[in-house]
């Protein structure tokens, strides 16, 4: 029985080495010759080397694409929060919520976090004194006796009104506005021989007898002003001026993030 000849073990590097001697113009037979080894193992080997850059390339876009999609999702969900902001909405930064999660795993000391966690906390302190406020308007207007003791037809009621426009003007003010004014927005329209339909901006008072129109806009005057010096007021006016301000950080660092088109870091969601 002849002796079976053991073919040589031909590494990765040297089929690669190869391939590229073939593409200079150098046949296979050629390079069998100058490596003394079998042409049917150099033409084996340099279709493997072929394939192997193939599934190599094959990969590269693969990954390539798999990596866009990650920065795509990454920077949507920079956009959703900047949405959020807009809105004058909170930022959930739960674990359960996995990209805003893989969004801080690439960016763990990135100053949005603390800003976000803050603008959640505003938010919420804000909330709560705008549903505190009414309630107190309420209680003030309703023990002011030159309005109870004023009676009238249609519309919302003096007290009604005089509500309405007080929690308007809170709103309003705080976020730096104008709101309504007396001398320009308070209007009177005959209704009837000794009435007077009276409307201030968009709240209706009804009919009114024309004795009382100067006792409703003092009323309204002291209502307005003893607002604006009270101290749920003032801490409102403070919390919509943090809120400001943290819109305006944390949009600055969205911007940056938006504008590199890129998140630095790696997180458990990356392809790599």
């Amino acid at each position: 029985m002849a002796k079976r000849i053991k073919m040589p073990t031909i590494k990765p590097e040297k089929r690669q080495e190869w391939l590229k001697r073939t593409e200079k113009g150098e046949t296979a037979p050629q390079i069998a010759e100058t490596d003394d080894v079998d042409v049917r193992t150099v033409r084996k080997h340099i279709n493997l080397a072929r394939i192997e850059i193939d599934v190599q390339q094959a990969r590269s876009i693969v990954l390539k694409e798999a990596l866009e999609g990650h920065y795509r999702d990454l920077i949507d969900t920079v956009r959703s929060i900047q949405s959020l902001i807009t809105a004058e909405s909170p930022v959930s930064m739960e674990k359960d919520v996995p990209l805003v999660s893989g969004l801080k795993q690439h960016m763990p000391r990135s100053p949005l976090w603390e800003n976000l966690r803050k603008w959640n906390r505003t938010l919420a302190d804000i909330a709560e004194l705008e549903a505190k406020i009414p309630s107190d308007i309420q209680k003030k207007v309703e023990r002011d006796e030159r309005l109870k003791a004023i009676p009238s037809q249609e519309g919302n009621g003096v007290i009604t009104a005089t509500v309405d426009v007080l929690v308007h003007q809170v709103k309003q003010w705080s976020r730096g506005a104008e709101g309504l004014i007396l001398k320009r927005d308070f209007h009177e329209e005959k209704a009837g021989e000794n009435t007077i339909s009276l409307r201030y901006g968009f709240s209706h008072f009804g009919e009114i007898n024309r004795e009382y129109i100067e006792v409703i806009k003092s009323a309204i005057r002291e209502h307005e002003t003893n607002m604006k010096k009270s101290e749920d007021y003032l801490d409102l006016e403070d919390l919509v001026g943090r809120q400001s301000r943290l819109a305006y950080n944390i949009r600055d660092i969205i911007t940056t993030i938006l504008l590199r088109r890129i998140v630095p870091g790696k997180c458990k969601y990356c392809p790599l």
